[in-house]
């Protein structure tokens, strides 16, 4: 029997993300909501958190991003350019990680 397939990049990049919250510049926190608004809108899934994401941890907010990109699969045009969002959105939160990972040094 075949074990579930792992995306070993998208695992890394969660594991290596910080548990605790990271201060993020406000359109960056703005451009994820609105990535993971359109992923409830266009997917019918409830993709934002219950809290708001300035008071995610990092590593829960890598998560439910990386495991929505995965997950997800387009149906539409429409759904696969909103999907996509979310490589912006993650690649947004890991330079927002790079950046309080340096500051703490």
């Amino acid at each position: 029997m075949a074990g579930p397939v792992v995306n070993f990049a998208a695992e890394n990049m969660v594991r290596r993300t910080p548990d605790h919250i990271v201060e993020m510049d406000p359109a960056d926190l703005e451009y994820i909501r609105s990535s993971l608004a359109a992923i409830d809108q266009a997917f019918a899934v409830a993709a934002s958190p219950d809290i708001p994401l300035h008071m995610l941890p990092a590593r829960a907010l890598m998560r439910r991003l990386v495991d929505l990109r995965t997950s997800l699969k387009p149906s539409t045009q429409e759904q696969g350019v909103i999907l996509g969002r979310l490589a912006g959105a993650i690649l947004r939160l890991d330079t927002a990680v790079a950046f309080d990972k340096a500051r703490r040094k």
